[in-house]
């Protein structure tokens, strides 16, 4: 069985800090995996856990968009978390997905993506090569190995970590995309900007988009409930943040993604 939860808007930090405390108390408290679903309110740039936020982020641009900040645990690259359904997918020691080296869970959990996005009637598909003709900071300018795509732009983005508690692998399920604003953030030339803006718009979609339909959070939501429990043979259980995980995640907002120590680290 796994847990699907659904907890709705919040900021950067606090999106992070829940998906750490799903794990943590998963780990302690011996809960079912869970998967969860979430918005970013307001729109956040989130950088992985190995970027420089000093040497990439233009802070003053994502103010003057209103834009929030925050570094995630996982790594990749930068991600503009706005018009999208994000979803994270935490699971404890000991679990047969666990046994599994990291780029072969990972395959495995995103299998459940693309059969969800097959449910609302898209044909999504794997990347099969790294493509290195854009070098920029943005997740979604550049698809690599494994990265989900329909018509041959990047539609989903996602990274996974594992910890000493087990394996959090969350992501960026695009349902409308602005390519302007994804590197408004960015500290890049201004000329170099352009180049690669008109680059990215033969790169990066959305579901909307590709499937010249109007895609809405409810229907992923939906049918990522049907496509991951298919995929896992498990039953999804509708569920919510029990107290304990909401004191493990305001713990962690507080004394960790709300910090200028941990957003600014590198």
């Amino acid at each position: 069985m796994f847990r699907f939860i659904d907890t709705g808007e919040n900021n950067g930090a606090m999106n992070m800090a829940i998906d750490e405390a799903l794990l943590i108390a998963q780990s302690e408290k011996r809960l079912p995996p869970a998967i969860r679903v979430y918005r970013f309110v307001p729109p956040t740039l989130s950088i992985g856990y190995f970027q420089s936020a000093e040497k990439e982020v233009d802070i003053e641009h994502c103010r003057d968009k209103g834009f929030g900040y925050v570094r995630r645990p996982t790594g990749g690259r930068a991600v503009l978390h706005d018009k999208e359904l994000t979803y994270s997918v935490t699971i404890s020691y000991p679990h047969k997905i666990l046994e599994m080296n990291l780029l072969d869970s990972f395959h495995y959990l995103s299998t459940g993506i693309i059969r969800a996005i097959g449910v609302l009637g898209g044909n999504a598909y794997f990347s099969e090569r790294e493509d290195s003709e854009i070098s920029s900071p943005s997740c979604f300018a550049s698809p690599t190995f494994s990265d989900i795509l329909i018509n041959g732009r990047k539609v989903v983005g996602s990274a996974q970590m594992r910890n000493k508690y087990g394996l959090l692998q969350h992501g960026s399920i695009l349902l409308h995309v602005s390519i302007e604003d994804i590197f408004y953030c960015f500290k890049i030339k201004d000329r170099l900007k352009a180049k690669i803006i008109e680059q990215a718009k033969f790169k990066i979609s959305s579901l909307s988009d590709e499937m010249e339909k109007v895609i809405s959070f409810h229907d992923v939501k939906t049918s990522l409930k049907e496509g991951m429990s298919e995929i896992l043979e498990e039953k999804l259980v509708d569920s919510k943040l029990f107290p304990f995980e909401k004191i493990i995640a305001d713990e962690l907002y507080t004394n960790k993604y709300n910090t200028r120590e941990w957003n600014f680290k590198r």
